[in-house]
């Protein structure tokens, strides 16, 4: 198996376990079973009714009162259903949309999250190796200095330069073991650690250019706007406001409801009779006329104020993902002008920079100057890689708040 293919196996089974183990996927689920249950539940035809009554009894005498016994139902509510039923499906369809983007949110920020691990442990081993080889000169600068062959500045620099190479790396590891403990956190079972806990120690230990193959490739502006959480968002809020002034609309119509029975009256000197009860009802939309076109009104303007709002989050989101993509679009070039064959050259002159030294071919100043652009150059394709994955990740909108934390009880946005 090549070296890319393996180590995108590895990111694949991190991200299956991420998502399998995260608890804010886990409500975002929960919130759009709950959408869709509700989804279920509504549009469908309400209940009869059963109403009883007695009148006209004289002294309370139920033998000689007027009883009725009725069962009742709405009709003509098949648009009102219907405009009940868009209505929660829109709710469904905000809740999907949640759903989707918080995984793609949770696959960006594992990936950065995982990088990070790795590519601080890389540039701490990098560290040590730069340590070993002043450790190399240091005693070779002592030695030089007992007879007299060097300065004491030039024992002074080696020192220094060890310091700030193992500051650097105690730097490095604690960055790891930050970005370590971020990847864990949201993980209950002990083989989804081992799961990221190998990919960290796989990715740290890879030096093949195929390390940077699990970047994701870079996308064009039109396919982040479809898939972004505000603007998709912000058109299910669209076509709430609509589908809410088609429920307005179907409610202000006339609405009929409809009775039959069985009702017994009673009578003084011949006995009670029997006979059927029939009868309907309907609301009278005309009388209340003005207040329904005020509220058709505000329907419409909620209409108008969203599309508005709609408008300006578009620009406002298409500007930040323009950004986005420049930032990483940069990274990735700055990584593409790496060249891979010319570090691994540059890596083969050290021990041989190290042995001109001790022979006194090589000046101090000289294999310091080289060692240092040997490990900055290193140590910044790593950086370039690491601000790849950060600006992949903030494309993706993984340092924004979760829409499924936001409201309680798993309502949809």
């Amino acid at each position: 198996m090549s070296d890319s293919a393996r180590l995108t196996r590895i990111v694949e089974r991190v991200r299956l376990a991420g998502r399998d183990e995260s608890p804010v996927l886990q409500a975002a689920r929960a919130a759009r079973d709950l959408a869709a249950a509700r989804a279920a539940a509504t549009g469908h035809a309400t209940p009869a009714t059963l109403s009883a009554g007695l009148s006209e009894a004289p002294a309370a005498s139920i033998d000689q009162g007027n009883l009725r016994l009725e069962i009742g139902r709405d009709l003509l509510t098949a648009p009102r259903r219907r405009a009940e039923r868009a209505l929660a499906k829109v709710a469904v369809r905000a809740a999907e949309i949640s759903l989707s983007v918080e995984e793609r949110r949770r696959d960006a920020a594992l990936l950065r999250d995982l990088l990070r691990a790795a590519g601080a442990r890389r540039i701490a081993e990098r560290l040590a190796a730069e340590d070993l080889v002043l450790l190399g000169a240091a005693d070779g600068v002592r030695e030089r200095f007992a007879v007299g062959q060097a300065r004491y500045v030039d024992v002074l620099r080696v020192r220094t330069e060890r310091l700030r190479v193992q500051v650097e790396r105690s730097r490095a590891l604690a960055d790891a073991r930050v970005a370590a403990a971020t990847l864990m956190a949201p993980l209950r079972s002990e083989s989804a650690r081992s799961t990221v806990q190998a990919a960290i120690d796989t990715l740290a230990a890879d030096q093949s250019d195929a390390w940077r193959i699990v970047l994701p490739p870079a996308l064009t502006l039109d396919s982040l706007l479809a898939v972004n959480e505000r603007v998709l968002l912000g058109e299910v809020e669209a076509e709430r406001a609509r589908r809410e002034r088609a429920l307005l609309v179907a409610e202000q119509r006339v609405q009929v409801s409809a009775y039959a029975g069985v009702q017994r009256v009673g009578q003084a000197n011949n006995g009670p009779t029997f006979g059927p009860s029939l009868g309907f009802s309907m609301t009278l939309p005309f009388t209340a006329a003005r207040g329904n076109r005020l509220a058709v009104g505000a329907a419409e303007q909620r209409i108008v104020s969203v599309g508005t709002t709609q408008f300006a989050t578009l620009a406002e989101v298409r500007g930040r993902l323009q950004a986005g993509l420049a930032r990483y679009a940069e990274a990735r070039l700055r990584l593409e002008t790496m060249d891979a064959a010319l570090l691994r050259g540059a890596r083969e002159e050290r021990e041989s920079a190290l042995a001109a030294y001790r022979t006194g071919s090589v000046s101090l100043l000289e294999l310091l100057d080289f060692e240092r652009a040997l490990a900055r150059a290193e140590i910044e394709r790593v950086h370039a890689l690491l601000e790849a994955a950060d600006a992949w990740a903030d494309l993706m909108g993984a340092t924004e708040p979760s829409a499924a934390l936001s409201l309680p009880g798993g309502e949809a946005p």
